[in-house]
């Protein structure tokens, strides 16, 4: 008999519903007032700056924060936030499994001539419409992170789709290619 509530991801995706939907998504919100230690992340990981100033540490490197950073970090690497003195970092954070972030960026409609996974986090500084957008979507994640309904992973996966549309057109479009060497 065949399925009278199938979820928005069905028919030919069941593929990505069954083996890269994650089974759940993970968002919280972060008060940071002292640096934090380092963290290994396992996941793929939004952070979007929602209140305060700072810097996050990435493999040693350190990139400033404000409000309406959103940050995309993937698996393997090694972080901690440090915020200004006397300032307290107000993090909004999503997260779900890297196996997702696979089927993202191969999503047929996310296309480019050149695209590489960069070894450096994308990190965007947003404002206008993009800001709006990016603090809606969290605030959806948030929310539906929370929630029991029968769709909310797949919400889900749409708002974090949001982030990666936003980080992808925001960054300069070099930093998506590949470097290329230089024969001798």
């Amino acid at each position: 008999m065949p399925k009278e509530n199938r979820t928005v991801f069905s028919g030919a995706h069941d593929y990505f519903a069954n083996t890269v939907l994650p089974e759940n998504v993970s968002a919280h919100l972060r008060r940071i007032r002292t640096p934090m230690s380092y963290t290994n992340n396992r996941d793929q990981t939004f952070f979007l700056i929602r209140h305060g100033t700072g810097n996050i540490d990435v493999n040693g490197l350190k990139y400033k924060l404000r409000p309406n950073t959103l940050i995309n970090l993937g698996p393997f690497h090694r972080y901690r936030f440090l915020p200004s003195r006397r300032e307290e970092l107000e993090v909004a954070e999503a997260r779900m499994n890297s196996g997702t972030y696979m089927y993202m960026v191969a999503n047929p409609y996310l296309k480019y001539e050149n695209f590489s996974v960069p070894s450096q986090p994308p990190i965007v500084y947003l404002k206008g419409l993009s800001a709006q957008i990016a603090n809606d979507s969290m605030d959806g994640l948030l929310s539906e992170a929370k929630s029991d309904s029968s769709d909310s992973i797949q919400l889900c996966f749409c708002y974090m789709m949001n982030f990666l549309g936003i980080i992808t057109d925001h960054m300069e479009k070099g930093y998506f290619s590949p470097i290329e060497k230089k024969s001798k």
